[in-house]
């Protein structure tokens, strides 16, 4: 098996339109308003942007916030940070936390960042 440990990391992705639907496919389940973010892991960061436009009919800003080689530091700082804003992630119809979190400024995120990196 032939992969990039360049292309793995954490990335951040800032839905910038007006507001939609999470999910086109289940209408009411999740709306995204403009400003919502969510943490990301990718084994390809490469096509996460592409991704994210497609999903979010590119209104999105994507931005890669780490490179990490280790697989298991990859999840460890994604499930960290998902558990770093609890308090601040969507909750979906079914009262279930989704991944997308509210509007956080960007120095709120760059330091949690920062923080949960560090104590990993």
């Amino acid at each position: 098996m032939n992969f990039d440990v360049n292309n793995r990391g954490i990335y951040l992705v800032r839905y910038t339109g007006e507001g939609q639907e999470d999910k086109k496919t289940e209408p009411g389940l999740l709306w995204l308003p403009k400003g919502c973010c969510k943490f990301g892991k990718s084994l390809n960061i490469k096509d996460v942007e592409k991704r994210y436009n497609t999903h979010c009919d590119n209104n999105v800003d994507v931005s890669l916030v780490g490179h990490f080689k280790d697989r298991d530091d990859i999840d460890a700082i994604e499930k960290a940070l998902h558990k770093r804003f609890s308090s601040k992630r969507l909750i979906n119809s079914r009262n279930r936390k989704s991944e997308w979190m509210q509007n956080i400024p960007e120095t709120e995120l760059r330091d949690a960042f920062i923080e949960v990196v560090s104590k990993h």
